[in-house]
Parts: structure tokens; C-alpha cells; sequence
């Protein structure tokens, strides 16, 4: 019986790409935090919330795919970050607006 054959290391690039679910939840919660910041904060913290959201999506693929996203099993995973990411677009909307 033959041992199964070893993956080679990946290099540098290969490690960052592999990254691309959590990289793309922090990009659009930076984007978010930028938009919110301009004083558009209804559209800012949807923005987040949206991003966390698509974490709690992204979490439902394999492991091996997820990367860092991958913190716990998946199901409590992706539980809490569908969880708060749509309780934060809930909230971003369930505020009401000043009026000026």
C-alpha cells in the first residue's frame, strides 16, 4: 500500500489568494466603515452588515476553501455571522432618520 502523495508547499501568492472569502468580507466592511464615515451611515452600515452576511454565506463552502474565515464548526460559523451581519442591516434601517 502506497502513502497518499504529498501537496507541495504553496508559495507566498498562493497562500494570499487562497484568502479571497475573508478578504472580500474585510474589504467590504472597510468599504462600508468608509461610506459611513462620509456621513452616508445608512448605507455604510448596510454595506458591513451585507459583508458579514456574505461571510456567513461564504462559510457554507468546503473548509479547505474558506481559509481563516473557518473559525469554528460550520454551522455555529455561520449561525453568528448570518446572524449578526442581518441584524446589523435590520438595525441600520430600523433607525429612523434625523430629520433636518
Amino acid at each position: 500500500m502506497t502513502a497518499p502523495a504529498e501537496r507541495p508547499p504553496k508559495n507566498f501568492a498562493q497562500q494570499v489568494l487562497g484568502q479571497w472569502p475573508l478578504a472580500s468580507v474585510l474589504v467590504g466592511v472597510f468599504v462600508g466603515l468608509g461610506v459611513a464615515a462620509t456621513g452616508h451611515w445608512r448605507s455604510g452600515t448596510t454595506l458591513i452588515g451585507l459583508a458579514i452576511s456574505l461571510g456567513g454565506l461564504f462559510r457554507l463552502l468546503p473548509n479547505r476553501r474558506v481559509g481563516l474565515l473557518a473559525v469554528r464548526n460550520r454551522p455555529v460559523d455561520t449561525i453568528v455571522l448570518l446572524t449578526i451581519g442581518i441584524g446589523i442591516v435590520v438595525l441600520s434601517w430600523a433607525v429612523p432618520a434625523m430629520r433636518s
